[in-house]
């Protein structure tokens, strides 16, 4: 005679209701919030701040500056008035209005002479007094920036146009002064383009803004 007690058959059991129940709770709770959110009983929030479309300069491709083919000032090749019979001297901003208006803010390059030519002024000076040609500038710039220099020809400084890909085509690199302007290189302040709203909401009818909050617009 067996003296353990007979164990319940499971395939019988009969399933439990608590787990329906919550589904259908969870179940009635998302739809009383979306119908909740859909009423919007406390009321619409401010609207949302206008922002101003982009200047299309911003989207712009174009270098930051015009590269010079031609050495000119106002309009006029520099042979012009320099004939280059004789080395020219003194300081030509101190020789009447021609070149006065000119900002030399090019660190320790104080005098016109510390890179055009004394005698062909359209080109530049070499150490050894031979003339550089504007259209390799950056033969120029490499006496002093010798790193950048070296950066600019391996394509980590500067900009480069075309293809990477040499198969698919050539790729052009944009000499120092499609950037940087030579008596002012650094770049001046930019303006920057309209912020994305930080907040979705507008604070302009909200009154005065939270502590590290921007004033008014969502934007800081």
């Amino acid at each position: 005679m067996n003296s353990h007690p007979q164990e319940p058959d499971r395939s019988k059991r009969v399933p439990s209701a608590v787990p329906t129940r919550a589904a259908a709770l969870m179940v009635a709770i998302f739809l009383g919030l979306a119908v909740f959110f859909r009423a919007d009983p406390v009321g619409q929030g401010p609207a949302l701040d206008a922002i101003p479309p982009d200047d299309p300069a911003f989207a712009s491709t174009l270098p930051a500056r015009k590269a010079r083919t031609e050495m000119t000032f106002d309009g006029a090749p520099c042979k012009s008035c320099h004939e280059g019979t004789e080395a020219i001297q003194g300081s030509p901003v101190e020789k009447g209005v021609f070149h006065d208006k000119i900002a030399l803010k090019h660190g320790r390059n104080k005098h016109c002479f510390n890179c055009h030519h004394r005698l062909q002024p359209a080109n530049f000076s070499d150490f050894d007094g031979s003339s550089i040609k504007l259209a390799d500038v950056q033969l120029l710039c490499a006496k002093c920036h010798g790193t950048t220099f070296r950066d600019w020809e391996s394509g980590a400084h500067g900009r480069r146009a075309g293809y990477w890909d040499a198969s698919q085509g050539k790729f052009k690199t944009l000499v120092c002064i499609a950037c940087h302007d030579p008596h002012w290189p650094v770049f001046k302040p930019l303006r920057a383009a309209a912020a994305p709203h930080v907040n979705p909401r507008t604070r302009k009818a909200a009154g005065a803004p939270a502590h590290g909050e921007p004033a008014e617009g969502g934007r800081r």
